[in-house]
């Protein structure tokens, strides 16, 4: 089974990075993307990984200014190639979800409170930036709002890692096939996929048979046949 674990970003030690590290020991033959990070920010158990970097990577002072370059995060995260994968693991902060998957495969998303952050707007608080950026800063958390709601259409299955964001997925998402899983424990995570996975190959299953099954509606009709 060819995985893919996805990652917002790794420039210093957020509290969702456990939750990669884990998915990392679970899948180790997994190839690991995010759009840019830092080496020297990187784990024990990550430093031995390639990492995969969106274009990001190469801008200059992407990992000091990055909440300068949020708007360019959307568009930078559907541009990483994930064709031919069967299974896709978004470890989501705020954008790692809105991958672009085919449709054989098969998309979990580890949801993490951050992003909530686009909600409360907390994401980059307006006095701490530059008065041309406060101008636009009501837009850009609209905008953001707006492609949080539009890229959780792209998930088959969320994982909460938290229980508010139960409620998050089921208000704004309009989702609820959720499972509900602490990050440290890999045993259950790992658990959860196997049997999103078995879920989904027979979904996938199913759909096919259904398509190339007879339908009434496409037979050609009969009728008796009458002597003059």
């Amino acid at each position: 089974m060819k995985t893919a674990i996805i990652h917002d970003w790794l420039i210093d030690r957020e509290e969702e990075a456990p939750g990669l590290d884990a998915l990392s020991k679970l899948f180790p033959d997994a190839d690991i993307y995010t759009l840019f990070y830092r080496p020297e920010a990187l784990s024990p158990a990550m430093s031995t990984r390639t990492i995969q970097a969106s274009r990001l990577q190469k801008l200059p002072g992407i990992t000091r200014f990055s909440k300068y370059y949020m708007p360019l995060f959307p568009t930078m995260i559907e541009h990483i190639d994930l064709r031919g994968y069967d299974l896709v693991i978004s470890n989501n902060r705020y954008f790692a979800k809105g991958v672009l998957t085919q449709p054989e495969t098969c998309h979990i998303c580890l949801l993490h409170p951050s992003v909530l952050a686009f909600w409360h707007n907390t994401v980059l608080e307006p006095s701490a930036a530059s008065p041309p950026f406060r101008s636009v800063y009501p837009f850009l958390i609209n905008y953001y709002r707006i492609w949080d709601v539009v890229s959780s259409q792209r998930v088959d299955y969320f994982i909460a890692c938290a229980q508010p964001m139960v409620q998050h997925i089921n208000k704004y998402y309009r989702r609820s096939d959720i499972s509900v899983a602490d990050p440290s424990d890999e045993q259950n995570i790992y658990d959860l996929c196997c049997q999103i996975m078995d879920m989904f190959h027979l979904k996938q299953e199913t759909a096919y048979q259904t398509r190339i099954g007879p339908s009434q509606r496409t037979q050609p009709a009969t009728y008796p046949y009458i002597e003059d």
